[in-house]
């Protein structure tokens, strides 16, 4: 990378150089020195795209065993009647106790949103985005994305992403 930088310099300069125009030369050195300074700082660059974070043990949540809970349930709980001993030889053993945890409640199904930051779309825009929508959907066999769908109406970007939110909902 950097050969090719010192080449295309010498290569972008000489001409000005030798026709007394250093104005020119100085413009024509701007290219091959950004890109004499992208060779030593692009790889870096990259290195730092392609890098992956991965949370710390430290970051990782922490959950709360069951087994912390069980002696405030186990306190609430009616003491059991003392067993009463026979008059045998043999020892007489205490019931077990059986802890189990509590069921955990199945997950209720979200509806999905669209976020605050969207702006409101107007019911009349909305109604040809789903016109619109509905006949891509029926030429091409694929939904719309939000870019063609800007592409069709003429609104901005956000209000075309509000819509195609609101559709997909």
């Amino acid at each position: 990378m950097h050969l090719c930088g010192l080449l295309t310099l010498a290569l972008n300069i000489a001409e000005p150089l030798a026709a007394g125009h250093y104005g020119r030369a100085a413009v024509d050195a701007v290219a091959p020195l950004l890109l004499l300074g992208w060779g030593q700082v692009g790889p870096q660059f990259l290195r730092h795209f392609h890098t992956v974070a991965a949370p710390t043990p430290a970051e990782a949540p922490v959950l709360a065993p069951v087994v912390e809970h069980l002696p405030a349930r186990l306190a609430s709980l009616d003491p059991a009647p003392e067993p009463v001993l026979a008059p045998s030889s043999e020892p007489v053993s205490a019931p077990a106790v059986v802890v189990t945890a509590e069921p955990t409640p199945a997950p209720v199904p979200v509806k999905p949103t669209v976020p605050a930051s969207l702006p409101a779309v107007p019911e009349a825009l909305l109604t040809a985005a789903r016109r619109i929508a509905e006949t891509h959907h029926a030429e091409q066999g694929e939904h719309i994305t939000p870019g063609q769908l800007k592409a069709r109406l003429g609104v901005t970007l956000p209000l075309a992403t509000a819509a195609h939110a609101q559709l997909s909902v």
